[in-house]
Formats: C-alpha cells, structure tokens, sequence
C-alpha cells in the first residue's frame, strides 16, 4: 500500500490493495478525490493538502471513507446510511493533529 509509506497519497493501487479488488481504476480515483475534498472540508480547507497527507491518519480516513462509498455506492443515493463512526473518529484526531502542525 502507498509504497508502504503510510505517509504518501492515497492511490488507486493502493485501494486495489485495500479492497482486494482489480479494475474500477477511475472510480476509485473519483473516490479519493473525493474522500481527501470531504475530509479536507470538514476539518479546514484553507489548509493545503500536502499537509494532510502527512499525517498518516489522514490516509486511513481517505481509505475507510473510499471502502465505505465504494461498498455502499447505491445505498448512498437515498441517504440512508451515515458515514462511519470510525472515519468521524478519525476526522476528530485529524483536526488536533492539524491544529498543533499549523501551530
């Protein structure tokens, strides 16, 4: 995964790994795009990304949020599943961790 750097960007191959999955290169790529902008947004987007991506929290909650859209693509379009606790967990870690990085 990443390289094996828990550092470096979340990536399609990594989530292939993640998901014991081949294929759905562009889905996946839409995934994370999207799950690093939700993650990002949530916490404070003035902050650039390359100073999420350090943190290897941060990556975990792009994978989590990643395997949870991806399993759960048309379930999502009557909102009726929330996100997992575990990626709101991991948001709340993220913001401490930023706020002592941005001092």
């Amino acid at each position: 995964m990443a390289e094996n750097d828990p550092r470096a960007p979340v990536t399609v191959s990594d989530m292939q790994e993640y998901l014991a999955i081949d294929g759905d290169d562009v889905v996946l790529q839409n995934l994370i795009d999207y799950a690093e902008e939700d993650a990002r947004s949530s916490i404070d987007s003035s902050i650039d990304i390359s100073i999420y991506r350090q943190l290897t929290i941060f990556n975990q909650a792009v994978r989590t949020l990643v395997d949870f859209n991806y399993y759960n693509r048309g379930a999502l379009s009557g909102q009726q599943i929330a996100y997992p606790k575990s990626y709101q967990y991991m948001l709340n870690k993220i913001r401490w961790k930023v706020g002592k990085l941005n001092g």
